[in-house]
């Protein structure tokens, strides 16, 4: 029995095994989250189809990409694995029930006019399933915010999606702020959005230098990275024994300073700020003082005395400075002494820069 594959690709048909096989290897070849060695996908195929050598399936690979135009990746090193260049594009698409037909259809609806989300792979897969077109006319119902300054490559933060799900090791090179570019070779945990800028999570590999530090997480600007990077086939992904939720519940933005502790720290908000404060949280941790709490920091401040009293429990770092310094002259950090005196350091070497183009102030 012969039997030809979908007739949008011009291929010559097969026979009925063979399609079997097929269609096991070429889903195994666009699984983004993995990938396979040959003599797993034979095993793979064997649990279906009877009669399955190791060599069969090389010459299925082989035929994948010699007569159906598949473009292959494959790492020699190592373990060995194969897959699809494009993994987009399998040969055979998964049949999908009407109920999951019409949820994909509404979530990609609105997934594909967010503005600033980098296209992965997998959404191109389901928009083809699907049949969806985006509709450059129509106008996006959410939108993201997104800083066009910032020259981040447009495949660098679905590819880095890629590495961390598939749990590999990469090496990449990175150029801080007037410096020249050095490599590092990283265990990737996580992507993190923060004031408009993308930030990957990960651990440093021990190298001659440095030793491993399981506790270490390092942070680096997207935008600062090469657009190019490379999987670290023979080193072993190592888990991260940290949790990063926690971690970073304890700051403001992405920087964690070794040498900064927690800190309770108290603040005051203006009468005609209070609102806004109240509903917009400076860290998720932000209590407002019960009343004799309050009271005594009045005492204490009596400049203050019409002012309402807060506390947020973080790490001190640059991003809290730069939060507490966007609401100018509507909260005043009052402890712990050391931050309030660097907030006014930094207030008053703001104001002595605009002093120069105000005549009085």
């Amino acid at each position: 029995m012969i039997i030809s594959l979908q007739q949008n690709l011009n291929i010559m048909p097969v026979n009925k095994d063979a399609m079997a096989r097929y269609r096991i290897i070429d889903r195994m070849l666009a699984d983004p989250n993995k990938d396979y060695t040959t003599a797993q996908i034979a095993r793979a195929v064997s649990r279906e189809c009877p009669q399955v050598t190791l060599r069969m399936i090389q010459k299925d690979i082989k035929a994948l990409e010699d007569d159906f135009g598949k473009e292959m990746v494959r790492n020699s090193a190592g373990r060995g694995t194969v897959r699809y260049e494009d993994q987009s594009a399998p040969l055979f698409y998964q049949e999908l029930t009407s109920d999951e037909e019409e949820i994909l259809r509404e979530v990609l609806r609105s997934l594909g006019q967010f503005e600033g989300l980098d296209n992965f792979t997998w959404l191109d897969l389901l928009k083809k399933k699907l049949d969806i077109s985006e509709d450059s006319r129509q106008q996006p119902i959410i939108s993201f915010s997104k800083n066009e300054g910032l020259q981040m490559p447009e495949t660098l933060l679905g590819r880095l999606f890629t590495a961390i799900s598939r749990k590999k090791v990469i090496r990449f090179t990175y150029t801080v702020f007037g410096g020249r570019p050095k490599e590092y070779t990283v265990y990737p945990y996580q992507l993190k959005q923060f004031n408009d800028r993308w930030f990957l999570l990960c651990t440093p590999v021990e190298d001659d230098i440095y030793p491993y530090s399981p506790d270490f997480i390092a942070t680096f600007a997207l935008d600062r990275m090469d657009a190019k990077f490379e999987y670290e086939e023979n080193i072993p992904y190592i888990e991260t024994p940290v949790d990063l939720k926690d971690r970073f519940d304890e700051v403001i933005g992405v920087t964690i300073l070794k040498d900064k502790e927690l800190e309770y720290i108290y603040f005051a908000v203006h009468p005609q700020f209070l609102p806004y404060i109240q509903t917009k949280y400076l860290h998720w941790s932000q209590i407002q003082l019960d009343e004799s709490l309050s009271e005594e920091f009045k005492q204490r401040y009596p400049s203050l005395k019409d002012w309402t009293f807060f506390t947020i429990e973080c790490r001190p770092n640059n991003e809290l400075y730069a939060r507490f310094a966007s609401y100018s002259d509507s909260i005043v950090l009052v402890e712990p002494v050391e931050m309030r005196e660097e907030m006014a350091r930094r207030m008053i070497g703001s104001a002595e820069n605009y002093s120069k183009f105000v005549d009085k102030l």
